[in-house]
């Protein structure tokens, strides 16, 4: 058995993302929202639960951290939902947050 510690590349088409993305946020409070590095973890947890990570056969992954194309991709994603005024950036503090706190966080309208 190998190992894997490169970056993370999905397997999700644009949309598919996109619905990940949207089931993150929907489950999110209004209030904190979510930093961008969070989101990109759940998006990496969802993938590996649904078996949409790319991987070579007889290899155990060991990143916890999106590939930089797919950062992009969820960039591109999140300004979609920004200019779609589904989502908006949370700028500020709150006690809610703890070691994210001070991050611009992205909620749902």
């Amino acid at each position: 058995m190998n190992y894997d510690a490169n970056p993370v590349h999905l397997l999700y088409n644009n949309e598919e993302l996109r619905d990940r993305i949207n089931m993150i946020m929907d489950s999110r409070d209004h209030t904190t929202g979510i930093t961008f590095v969070n989101l990109c973890y759940q998006v990496m947890q969802m993938a590996f639960q649904e078996n949409m990570v790319k991987k070579v056969e007889d290899t155990i992954i060991t990143s916890e951290e999106l590939a930089p194309e797919e950062q992009v991709r969820v960039s591109r994603i999140l300004w979609e939902l920004i200019w779609d005024h589904k989502i908006f950036l949370l700028f500020g503090r709150s006690e809610l947050l703890g070691l994210s706190n001070g991050e611009d966080r992205f909620v749902k309208y």
